[in-house]
């Protein structure tokens, strides 16, 4: 006979942060000042492409950059930015074919730095790294170069790496609000909360309307069990974005570690209504409603996230502890079962009450 008891419902909060963000920043497309090439013919196509490329007409630019290489093989110039319109029309290996070119003629650095961001676009990540590194090689003050390459080394989980890069975008660029954020990042996946924190506080005193390095900044207190500052800082990524699904969960949470259960609830279900697809909020919102005894709404919210995610162990688990306060021993045990099965480690706990 299961014994029936009240657990403690096992929250899989997401509380985001951004680690990796550099991407979302756009470059310039055209790098290179308008020059002449060895003919007036030459000059006036990439003069022409120039100005194309700065309306965004991207293929027209590329016709009259393709027409003034032809009529100088040697055009550098011209090699470039057609590389950097391909780029922008995601034809990633055409422009690393042009940036091959442009490096050969003169080993610029920026065709390095932007042949590692089509790299990278078009999904080889090592030879994107290679190519920052190299980048580097040339041009040791390359703030974006050292910047990425520590994305790089973050999503490879090689924070120590990542932080001695970001460490060099910002002594490149001393207000890198980006590099500041991801090396708070960096120090938070190695717990170094305080010093997260105040990167997090930089990012955002360079830049006020970075919404996601509040979050962050609201992520790394609510870690150090500062529930109240966390809420203040979730409020201030709503306030500049209130579409952040991420914040509105995060905040939810935050006041859920408050007790704050009702306000809890009412910020994950912002956002449920900003993403419906969102099985974190509706797990989280579920811990909510068990924390006020409404079992019947917990065991619907944890279905409601394993209908959009059949693998979520926790949302298992958690309708699991539900159902056996409303003593189906049967459906707990089953939910239990498969919550061990996809990883839940604690569910096992729960499975040895189970005849």
């Amino acid at each position: 006979m299961l014994i029936n008891r009240v657990r403690n419902l096992f929250l899989f909060c997401a509380t985001s942060f951004i680690g990796f963000t550099g991407f979302s920043q756009s470059d310039s497309i055209v790098k290179a000042k308008i020059i002449g090439g060895d003919s007036i013919q030459s000059s006036l196509l990439y003069n022409s492409g120039v100005a194309k490329v700065s309306q965004k007409q991207y293929q027209g630019a590329i016709d009259d950059f393709t027409k003034a290489i032809e009529l100088n093989p040697s055009f550098e110039q011209a090699f470039f930015n057609r590389g950097m319109a391909k780029f922008a029309m995601e034809n990633y290996s055409g422009s690393i074919s042009d940036f091959d070119q442009s490096i050969a003629l003169t080993n610029n650095p920026e065709s390095h730095y932007t042949r590692a961001r089509a790299h990278f676009f078009g999904g080889n990540k090592e030879e994107a790294l290679a190519g920052y590194t190299n980048t580097i090689a040339i041009n040791k003050d390359h703030a974006k170069a050292y910047y990425y390459r520590g994305g790089l080394k973050f999503e490879n989980a090689d924070y120590e790496g990542a932080i001695t890069d970001f460490d060099q975008a910002i002594r490149a660029e001393p207000n890198y609000a980006y590099a500041y954020n991801d090396r708070g990042s960096a120090k938070r996946q190695l717990n170094d909360l305080d010093g997260a924190i105040k990167d997090y506080q930089k990012a955002v005193l360079l830049d006020k309307q970075m919404s996601f390095a509040y979050n962050n900044l609201g992520s790394a207190k609510r870690k150090k069990e500062d529930f109240k500052g966390a809420i203040q800082e979730y409020t201030k990524a709503i306030l500049i974005d209130d579409k952040s699904f991420i914040a509105y969960n995060n905040r939810g949470s935050a006041k859920f570690d408050d007790g704050d259960f009702k306000g809890a609830i009412e910020d994950f279900s912002k956002a449920i209504e900003l993403n419906k697809d969102y099985a974190y909020a509706f797990n989280n919102r579920a811990g909510a409603k068990f924390k006020l005894n409404d079992l019947k709404g917990c065991i619907e919210d944890c279905s409601k996230a394993i209908a959009i995610d059949a693998n979520y162990a926790y949302a298992y688990m958690n309708r699991g502890n539900a159902k056996e306060l409303l003593r189906d021993e049967k459906g707990a045990c089953e939910d239990w079962t498969k919550a061990a099965n996809l990883g839940a480690e604690a569910a096992n706990s729960f499975i040895g009450i189970c005849q």
